[in-house]
């Protein structure tokens, strides 16, 4: 079994506004983050935060867990969507909207313990943990990070090169939103 995991806690502070509800391809960015997981995986988490109430009339076909700690950051989403979860997982956060079905399939289909995607040798999104990598996740402190976490792993780590630039690429700010509308499936990335 595989579970999908997205990332919706965020206070969207460099954008100034909810950035998930940004229409990208005439739906919410979020909308869109979704749909490059959802026909992947069994079943879909969406971790929600500051934005609950605007976010949930999307979610209504999803499991939504609330986190209430979402101020502590983007690991405290990560702790609590995986509280119940006990399969392999995809974790990817709200706002990489367009990552390819292609570059999910390559993940899934060279897992390993962890699987990380690259780009032009830069890690990216989603973050692949096989089911006993996920309960030792469950394990790590709230205040630590995928990072940390990874580093503290990193000997069952498994990166797979992709073409696919949009691993990389997070709306931030509104200037990085306008330039996904504006190049969509054109985008490069810029180190």
């Amino acid at each position: 079994m595989m579970t999908g995991l997205i990332l919706a806690g965020g206070c969207s502070s460099r954008a100034k506004t909810n950035k998930l509800l940004l229409k990208v391809n005439d739906k919410p960015l979020i909308l869109n983050t979704i749909a490059s997981l959802s026909s992947l995986v069994d079943e879909l988490v969406v971790v929600t935060g500051k934005f609950d109430k605007e976010l949930r009339p999307y979610l209504s076909n999803f499991k939504v867990v609330y986190n209430k700690d979402y101020e502590l950051g983007m690991f405290s989403s990560v702790k609590a969507g995986i509280k119940d979860i006990d399969s392999d997982l995809l974790i990817l956060p709200g706002d990489i909207s367009n990552v390819s079905s292609k570059t999910i399939s390559a993940i899934i289909t060279n897992k390993g313990i962890i699987t990380i995607p690259t780009y032009k040798g830069k890690s990216g999104h989603p973050l692949f943990l096989n089911k006993e990598m996920v309960n030792k996740l469950k394990q790590e402190n709230i205040n630590s990070n995928l990072r940390a976490f990874i580093n503290s792993n990193i000997d069952y780590v498994n990166y797979v090169e992709v073409d696919d630039p949009f691993i990389n690429f997070d709306v931030d700010t509104i200037e990085d939103y306008n330039r996904l509308v504006k190049q969509g499936k054109e985008l490069t990335y810029e180190s």
